[in-house]
């Protein structure tokens, strides 16, 4: 753990959060309660804690969807870049089909998120 996320979690103590007995599923830091919403300091994202068997909030996941829909995005306009400079036909098609798919999921979101 870095000297930074450190002073980061010293910080969040003097201010008055709590810290859990939990850790980010993703970075495996621990997470701190602020008022009501619980914080990872070296990811530096609220996280919501979701019991096995409880629903996932649907707060959660849009913001699931809006996350996937971001990298999917990036995702494409790495794949067109790539297309620019791809001169074999076979390469070329195996490029297309990962456009046409990003596409068709983004689609999908689309009409899941309205």
């Amino acid at each position: 753990m870095s000297e930074d996320n450190i002073k980061k979690m010293a910080d969040m103590l003097r201010r008055g959060a709590s810290l859990l007995s939990q850790s980010c599923p993703q970075c495996g830091s621990p997470l701190f309660k602020i008022k009501d919403e619980i914080y990872c300091p070296t990811c530096e994202k609220k996280v919501v804690i979701v019991k096995e068997g409880e629903p996932i909030p649907q707060k959660v996941e849009g913001l699931m969807v809006s996350d996937l829909s971001s990298v999917l995005y990036d995702k494409l306009r790495e794949t067109v870049e790539s297309i620019k400079n791809e001169s074999d036909p076979s390469r070329l098609q195996e490029l297309l089909r990962v456009i046409v798919g990003i596409l068709d999921a983004l689609e999908r979101f689309r009409r899941i998120s309205h």
